[in-house]
């Protein structure tokens, strides 16, 4: 044990750069998956910086100044994972070769294929997340390259001679560096929380792209610099990692943390590599083995000639004949000799350590006084954090500005003036403010007599995005046969997504996107949809079409307009009944969704399942009724004080009522179950020559006292194929378990 650690650590270049190679593709990997996957992989940076220079240092042998050059590696390997994960992309829209993709990256963007700004502004990102990561890394080899000198000859002659004598240890207070730790840390972390404001714009999606980029570029090139400033002023601040022991005049620094590692000098079983080893933690007991250890260490560093650079050297560290060469209210600069074997004392160099002022009665040079007390703290560092949340908000505001003086927000049109008149129309709770006084006409859209402009307005409940992008390109199909089709062309192009973002009047957000198709002529038509994210996924369709007096850039704004405006009411007494569609919004194919009137105030409309394909009837009563693929739904909404079982009893009296022909061996008693609050009655009857097997079902809704009633019954002649489809999504639909009975 004693021989390894007189081995010295060679560091070799070929070794270490083939480690860094191979660690760079684990970054590299890293950064294509979390793109991919659809997360913002800038932060992965930071694992390609750390994994290309911990590869160097995992086969080269160590991390020096030689082999932090191994960053050039970082930089050419980080541009070549964006190009990849850019590239993936480009041959997924383009449905082309990824290889393909790769060559002509940089024709694509010289002619305008991909958005320049969110290209260049992601590769930004990528660096600084990249340099945020490696300069840690960086700064401690640039630190630790210099190897530790020997103890000078006199000095390892008169141990060897003498017995060992008593030493003095100064470890540092526990709390006289608490008030400089805070004062540099606590603004540190109050500029990490505003950093975190734009990121976490950025991964949700919420905000323009440029803003967020502009202000991420200014906070972080900000926090590295303050961090760097930081790791600086604090530094004395990390005291605690030694202790200081003079030995017959001969001043020694001991790395307290690195020591109790070696096995052979243990004195500790607090092996928690997450934090050091403090000498204020320690047990009497385990302070007084690791002075024998510190001695010991010492006399084998001053007799049994180990190596310069050796692990041992490193961790207990001779600073003989100190010079004081420059202090402040925080630490002592000084100097020590430093000698290595062969060379003679005269020509050995100094070396320059900062000694924190956190040690009582320790005075490290002639000319020193021992610190009596805490040291102040840094608060003047708070500036330099208001000055980074400045240059945070500037950089926003700087894309802001770079954004309107573009004349779009992320590609967004100019807001249009809102006009003076306006025509309302409301089609399946949603109402529009259509510009102009219009005309209603027999093609079901709305003309202005002025402009000769037509305004077409579509609206179905139960979409998905996927329906949305469909309605979007779907007039490209319908328009491209056209003798005198041109071109067409999307609203929003500095973003990979194929809908954006829309806030409406009523605050509803909605996914939304523009498309403009263009005829020879000149004349254009102008087509926008946008997806509600409501209780009934609304997904509205607008299309405006005119004569080539009006111009591209107005059919726009008109279209947004009217997107924007838009408010969703929601079902009302009128409208509640055109209002049952598919339910494609809940991944259903065959049942659909129907309101129903309650006699709640607060919550005037109930929302049943019934199965989709059939005639759809409203009663009297409030209730609805449906049939389709075997099976046939009739619900209304109910109150009742005494539960559910006198919904179903009432239910059956009413079937009994009517003079249903009955089968008196299927009738089975009503069951209840206490802990769903939920009542059901099963019974079988004729109804003409067809028999009907049907359970009366009352369940509990949101508020004590009010349910959901439902009879279902099978209609066995019409089972289909659709049948047992039908019978799955409705019992998931409904929270109920319902058979699949076989037709009989």
């Amino acid at each position: 044990m004693e021989q390894k650690e007189r081995e010295k650590r060679r560091e070799s270049l070929v070794a270490g750069l083939v480690g860094a190679f191979l660690g760079s593709l684990l970054g590299m990997a890293c950064i294509i998956v979390v793109s991919q996957l659809g997360y913002v992989a800038s932060l992965c940076g930071v694992v390609m910086a750390v994994c290309t220079l911990k590869g160097y240092e995992l086969l080269g042998g160590a991390l020096s100044r030689k082999g932090a050059a191994a960053g050039i590696i970082t930089v050419v390997m980080t541009y070549v994972a964006y190009q990849i994960d850019c590239a993936i992309q480009v041959a997924v829209a383009a449905e082309v070769d990824v290889f393909l993709a790769f060559r002509n990256m940089g024709m694509l963007l010289k002619e305008g294929y991909l958005d320049t700004g969110a290209y260049w502004g992601g590769l930004v990102l990528l660096y600084l997340f990249t340099l945020l990561g490696a300069a840690p890394l960086i700064i401690a080899a640039l630190r630790g390259d210099t190897e530790p000198g020997m103890p000078p000859e006199a000095v390892r002659v008169k141990v060897a001679e003498e017995a060992p004598s008593t030493c003095q240890y100064y470890p540092a207070h526990p709390t006289w560096m608490r008030t400089l730790r805070l004062s540099v840390f606590l603004p540190l972390l109050a500029v990490v929380l505003v950093i975190f404001l734009p990121l976490a714009l950025a991964l949700s999606g919420n905000s323009s792209a440029l803003p967020v980029i502009a202000s991420l570029v200014g906070g972080l090139a900000g926090m590295i610099g303050m961090c760097a400033a930081a790791f600086v002023l604090a530094g004395p601040s990390d005291a605690f990692r030694w202790i200081f022991v003079r030995q017959d005049g001969v001043l020694w620094r001991v790395q307290l943390n690195m020591l109790n590692m070696v096995d052979t000098y243990r004195f500790t079983q607090q092996r928690i590599r997450m934090s050091d080893v403090r000498w204020d933690k320690l047990t009497e007991g385990e302070q007084a083995q690791a002075k024998a250890s510190i001695e010991r260490a010492i006399r084998v560093l001053c007799t049994e000639g180990v190596l310069p650079g050796s692990a041992l050297s490193r961790v207990v560290q001779c600073l003989p004949e100190p010079r004081l060469e420059s202090e402040n209210k925080w630490a002592w600069k000084i100097s020590y000799q430093t000698q290595t074997p062969g060379v003679p004392p005269e020509r050995g160099g100094r070396r320059v350590l900062q000694v924190a002022k956190a040690y009582p009665g320790l005075a490290p040079a002639v000319g020193t006084v021992p610190p009596e007390g805490p040291a102040p703290g840094r608060w003047g560092f708070g500036v330099a954090a208001v000055l980074m949340i400045l240059l945070t908000a500037g950089g926003y505001m700087l894309g802001v500005a770079l954004e309107k003086s573009g004349g779009t927000e992320s590609g967004r049109p100019v807001r249009w003036t809102e006009p003076e008149i306006t025509t309302q129309y409301q089609s399946m709770g949603v109402t529009f403010h259509l510009p102009g006084a219009l005309v209603w006409t027999e093609e079901g859209s709305f003309a202005d007599p002025e402009t000769g402009m037509v305004y077409t307005v579509t609206v179905e409940l139960g979409a998905t995005e996927e329906m949305a992008v469909d309605a979007l390109t779907e007039p490209i199909g319908e328009y491209r046969l056209r003798p005198d089709f041109d071109s067409f062309s999307f609203a929003y192009t500095n973003t990979d997504q194929d809908l954006v973002k829309l806030a409406t009047k009523d605050r509803l957000s909605c996914l939304h996107n523009l498309i403009t198709i263009r005829f020879t002529d000149g004349s254009t038509v102008e087509s926008g949809v946008a997806l509600a994210q409501d209780l009934f996924s609304t997904l509205v369709r607008v299309e405006v079409s005119g004569g080539s007096q009006v111009d591209e850039e107005t059919m726009e704004h008109i279209v947004l307009y009217i997107l924007e405006g838009m408010e969703f009411t929601g079902p009302t007494e009128e409208n509640y009944q055109e209002m049952y569609h598919l339910g494609r919004e809940e991944g259903y194919t065959l049942v659909g969704i129907a309101l129903v009137p309650t006699p709640y105030e607060e919550d005037p409309f109930l929302r049943v399942p019934l199965p989709y394909g059939g005639e759809v009837t409203y009663l009297e009563d409030g209730g609805v009724l449906a049939q389709a693929h075997g099976l046939r739904i009739q619900a209304r909404a109910c109150w009742s004080p005494e539960g559910p079982q006198a919904i179903v009893e009432e239910a059956w009296a009413q079937v009994q009522a009517e003079n249903r022909d009955l089968y008196q061996d299927g009738i089975f008693d009503s069951e209840y179950d206490a802990e769903t609050d939920v009542a059901t009655k099963q019974f079988s009857f004729w109804e003409g020559d067809e028999a009907r097997i049907s359970f009366l079902v009352a369940q509990p809704m949101r508020d004590e006292g009010r349910y959901r009633f439902m009879e279902v019954t099978y209609i066995p002649e019409e089972m289909d194929s659709d049948y047992p489809t039908l019978i799955q999504e409705f019992s998931h639909a409904s929270d109920l378990y319902l058979p699949e009975l076989e037709p009989f």
